[in-house]
């Protein structure tokens, strides 16, 4: 009977020995756990995330890049439904071969379109708060500057688009109302004179490296002499 009391007895301290290093297991386990979740909460990359007010200057960044471009888009579809109202063929073929010019000078406004949305996006990444490293005070001045530049080329060439637009729809009518054959090709004749609508990108960009590029010494002689 002592013996078994005895075996009873080491039973019950052995299950609460067992209990006790099995707590004492779990909580040491789910102490790294916490520290990782508080690291994680606190983290740069967490601390990096643009704000809403970022997101939102980025979004109006790309859109007002996307609206030139939308209006380069809509004066050529214009055009085209210009083109097709007239009923005399070989005009309309006539017209149809501007509109086609005018559509092979989308693929440089887009080209632009996108050099200005990576710029943005390049700067924006850089400015404190949003996970890049501050710019110098030139580097960011030159940034600015280009990116005027190049947005008041898409302006122009939207206004450039929308114009010719205007003018084509314009000489439709008129064709339309008079049906003088020669006098129609005299009009398609001067609606060619107009191209190119806008420069290259070779022509752009080499004009941007022109702006940015320092005055040397003989620039500045001349200056001073005039």
């Amino acid at each position: 009977m002592s013996g078994f009391v005895t075996h009873l007895i080491v039973a019950l301290l052995a299950g609460a020995f067992g209990t006790l290093l099995g707590l004492s297991f779990r909580r040491s386990s789910s102490e790294p756990t916490r520290a990782r979740r508080a690291r994680q909460r606190t983290s740069p990359a967490a601390e990096a995330v643009p704000s809403s007010e970022q997101r939102a200057s980025r979004h109006r960044n790309r859109d007002r890049w996307l609206c030139e471009l939308n209006r380069c888009e809509q004066a050529v579809r214009r055009a085209v439904r210009a083109a097709d109202t007239v009923s005399s063929q070989p005009v309309r073929r006539g017209l149809r071969q501007v509109v086609h010019r005018m559509d092979a000078e989308l693929p440089t406004m887009r080209t632009l379109v996108e050099l200005g949305r990576e710029f943005d996006s390049a700067a924006a990444e850089a400015e404190p708060g949003a996970g890049g490293v501050a710019p110098a005070e030139q580097d960011s001045s030159e940034r600015r500057a280009t990116s005027w530049r190049l947005h008041r080329r898409a302006r122009e060439a939207s206004a450039e688009f929308t114009s010719f637009a205007d003018r084509l729809t314009e000489v439709v009518a008129e064709l339309n109302a008079e049906g003088d054959p020669e006098h129609a090709q005299t009009r398609i004749s001067g609606l060619r004179e107009r191209f190119p609508l806008l420069p290259s990108m070779s022509e752009i960009l080499t004009a941007r490296q022109e702006r940015r590029r320092p005055r040397s010494a003989e620039d500045e002689l001349l200056s001073e002499t005039r």
